[in-house]
């Protein structure tokens, strides 16, 4: 394989689901798998996370099913906390694969979302431009996965060939996608990358 796709939450950060949930609950609504079953919270939800959609028209569409008086402030704060860290061992990797191999970024995420995972490399004393050849972020695209779209943005931008390709998420769909596109592509437990690759024969 010549090339190798990372999706970014669930699969280079860690998620943290246990405080999200709190974090939700905090602001009135279900925890997110919870979120995901009702469309009017789903819809909008996914969109603003995708960085699609603004975070003063997110937070207008979504107040109404949240508890009385919460603020935009709480919401915004509550889609956040379930970014976690990045562990170092991930760093690592990433610049060992680099070293022969092209490696990219392909994620679905917004403005803050990316923020707060630009803090993380830094902690490792690193960018992520010095990890990734090239990032592909939906919130600059304005195309999100599972949307073949994006995928075929990611193959015309760099010239890579998806059977010598291999692409990692923790998304079902995306994976569902990206295999359609001819990618090489496995399924990540949520933030389990290590065991996927060490099954793969990748790394370490």
């Amino acid at each position: 394989m010549k090339s190798y796709i990372f999706d970014l939450a669930g699969v280079i950060i860690n998620l943290d689901i246990e405080r999200d949930t709190k974090a939700l609950n905090y602001i009135g609504l279900p925890d997110f798998e919870g979120c995901l079953k009702q469309p009017e919270i789903e819809v909008p939800t996914l969109a603003y996370l995708n960085g699609l959609m603004p975070e003063e028209e997110y937070c207008d569409t979504i107040r109404p099913l949240c508890r009385a008086g919460i603020t935009d402030e709480e919401i915004l704060w509550a889609m956040d906390d379930v970014l976690d860290i990045i562990p170092a061992s991930r760093i690592t990797m990433l610049k060992e694969l680099r070293k022969h191999h092209k490696v990219y970024l392909l994620s679905n995420i917004y403005d803050r979302g990316w923020e707060i995972a630009t803090k993380e490399f830094r902690k490792h004393g690193v960018k992520p431009e010095d990890c990734f050849d090239q990032l592909f972020l939906s919130h600059h695209m304005q195309l999100a996965k599972p949307d073949p779209h994006i995928f075929q943005a990611v193959i015309d931008a760099t010239g890579i060939n998806p059977k010598e390709t291999y692409f990692f998420d923790d998304s079902r769909r995306n994976i569902t996608s990206a295999k359609a596109m001819g990618f090489q592509a496995h399924l990540v437990p949520m933030n389990q990358l290590e065991d996927v690759l060490s099954d793969l024969n990748i790394y370490p």
